[in-house]
């Protein structure tokens, strides 16, 4: 399976002087057709991190379990069903790419932009 992980921060009140933040992280399955994985309901919201702040480097903490998970879907799979062909396999997971804007970019590689 092929995903993208999308990330940005958003102020949930429309107030720029508010002082709070929410990230949500969001994985989009590409083995789909494009007419099903651009819809909402095939969208995975895996987490979301919400704080006074944009978590900044910190952003490592939250996303540590997910990686980690990923790493383990990706080295050993996990037992799937195919209907189609009535069959058991084992499934492995990639990340293909990472969607943000270009703050969220310097946030979630950890660089400055």
């Amino acid at each position: 399976m092929r995903l993208g992980l999308a990330t940005d921060g958003f102020n949930p009140h429309g107030n720029l002087s508010t002082s709070h933040s929410i990230w949500p992280v969001v994985l989009i399955p590409y083995n789909l057709p494009p007419w099903m994985y651009m819809e909402q309901s095939s969208f995975i919201l895996s987490m979301i991190i919400p704080g006074k702040r944009a978590p900044g480097n910190d952003i490592d903490v939250y996303l540590l379990p997910l990686i980690e998970e990923l790493k383990e879907l990706w080295n050993m799979g996990i037992k799937t069903f195919y209907s189609y062909g009535s069959e058991v396999f084992d499934m492995h997971v990639a990340i293909l790419w990472t969607i943000t804007d270009f703050p969220g970019l310097g946030t979630l590689s950890g660089w400055n932009t």
